[in-house]
């Protein structure tokens, strides 16, 4: 799907043994210095959340670019890997594998699963390693994750070096602009509508939720911008807040908007709600999702007769992209 290609699940590494501490990362960085071009920061869902300036605090073997005479240029990382990750896919593969064939003694055509034997095939990868979201995210300066189950998704700008865990959603996005329409209520209140539940909590799913959501269809140049700005002033007072503090995190800084009273983080939201509803042309005394439902017929309509529509991203025409990216984002953290 066209719009599916915008957004991913994070990276499914398939085996524990992949993802290092910071003292095991080091260890093989100083056996082998060319390693610490395939050994990343890895980014999970909590740590986005849960942990004060979103810092990911574990680190991964990346070899899924590589075929295996390639992946031995990368000693010490391969070697691991070879150790401790490949006898258990052999051990899976073989178990799967028989207990295949004792399933087609008892049935000739039953269905059969063949997963173990694939990740054998490709061992010194990741299970699903999503190679089309880290090339894109490659040549980015940073994209945009939110947990993929959650009660209320709160978006962070992550830095392309970082690799991304399959409890996130990834959008492959760098500016403010699509920041915003992420972040805002319209999208929040089709999430709720769209997305499948997990108990008490729902999950981002590409094809139900973003494919279905519609863009602003026809805003006017300096409504793109109005959203950017309100986007990145609201990014930018929560980066500055946690950058004050060692302990105060976004799931935090989230909770104090179900309290009364005055709240700079509400205000800053309900700016950027405004811009959003001002780009879709909405009402903002109406029925937002009702507006949405509305705007969702009419693209797919236009979509089914050839006529052009606003997929996500910056509009085209708009004369400086540029002035829609800024900076801010989750940085790798040292590893000394």
């Amino acid at each position: 799907n066209r719009l599916s290609e915008r957004t991913f699940q994070g990276l499914t590494p398939g085996h524990s043994s992949f993802v290092l501490s910071p003292d095991e990362a080091l260890k093989i960085i100083r056996l082998d210095p060319t390693s610490s071009q395939v050994i990343h920061p890895y980014l999970i869902g909590r740590d986005v959340l849960n942990v004060p300036k979103g810092k990911p605090s574990r680190y991964i073997i990346d070899l899924n670019s590589y075929n295996i005479i390639e992946a031995q240029n990368f000693k010490a990382a391969y070697e691991h890997i070879r150790l401790y990750v490949l006898p258990e896919r052999q051990l899976k593969a073989k178990s799967e594998s028989e207990a295949n064939k004792d399933s087609l003694a008892i049935k000739p055509n039953a269905q059969v699963n063949k997963n173990h034997q694939s990740f054998l095939e490709n061992w010194w990868k990741h299970s699903f390693t999503r190679t089309k979201m880290s090339a894109l995210i490659k040549n980015m300066s940073r994209y945009i994750v939110c947990s993929r189950v959650t009660k209320r998704p709160v978006f962070e700008f992550v830095y392309s070096s970082i690799r991304p865990g399959d409890a996130l959603q990834v959008f492959t996005f760098d500016d403010d602009y699509n920041f915003g329409i992420l972040q805002s209520n319209p999208h929040w209140l089709w999430f709720v509508e769209k997305a499948s539940t997990l108990k008490s909590d729902y999950r981002y799913t590409s094809n139900t939720v973003f494919d279905t959501f519609p863009w602003p269809q026809s805003p006017m140049l300096e409504q793109v911008k109005a959203v950017a700005d309100a986007a990145r002033t609201l990014h930018e007072f929560r980066r500055e807040r946690m950058a004050k503090s060692d302990r105060l995190t976004l799931r935090e800084m989230y909770r104090t908007l179900e309290l009364p009273g005055k709240n700079p983080l509400k205000e800053l939201h309900a700016a950027l709600d405004k811009a959003v509803m001002a780009a879709y042309g909405f009402d903002e005394k109406g029925d937002v999702l009702a507006q949405l439902l509305a705007l969702n017929t009419v693209v797919a309509e236009r979509i089914e007769t050839g006529e052009p529509v606003t997929a996500p991203g910056i509009p085209a025409g708009y004369p400086n992209p540029a002035e829609l990216v800024s900076d801010g984002c989750i940085t790798p953290p040292e590893l000394i």
